[in-house]
């Protein structure tokens, strides 16, 4: 069963701000700065952004919400829904459009999350403009 996560979306008038409440992949789609280059991070930098409890502002909604982690196992549940997600769940759900998520193990092992979208921006904004 997939969590159900209550968060809110604040201070953006392009949007429909307020609270709410969604299941985890829907939560991970519609947070700003999540991905670089829509590449999904690995567990470990997913739980720093979602210990910190907030997210946004200036160019996009601020989002807020209970810091939680996330488990191994339940990144694992929720990797299909992301790299692979029901666009018909999700279009009237979400703040603005997305592109799929896609993963990209080549720097995992980068401990810090800034450097982890500094390094996998450089590599995919390169890779991406043909």
């Amino acid at each position: 069963m997939e969590r159900i996560i209550r968060y809110s979306r604040k201070d953006w008038s392009h949007c429909e701000c307020g609270d709410r409440e969604e299941p985890l992949s829907t939560f991970l789609y519609d947070l700003p700065i999540l991905t670089a280059c829509n590449v999904f991070p690995p567990l470990h930098i997913l739980n720093v952004l979602l210990l910190r409890g907030w997210v946004g502002g200036s160019m996009s909604p601020r989002f807020s919400w209970q810091p939680f982690e996330i488990s191994e196992q339940e990144y694992q549940e929720v990797l299909p829904k992301l790299l692979y997600p029901d666009w018909a769940a999700l279009s009237n759900k979400l703040w603005r459009i997305r592109a799929p998520m896609k993963l990209d193990s080549e720097f995992d092992r980068v401990s810090d999350r800034d450097t982890w979208m500094a390094l996998v921006g450089k590599k995919h904004a390169r890779t991406s403009v043909k």
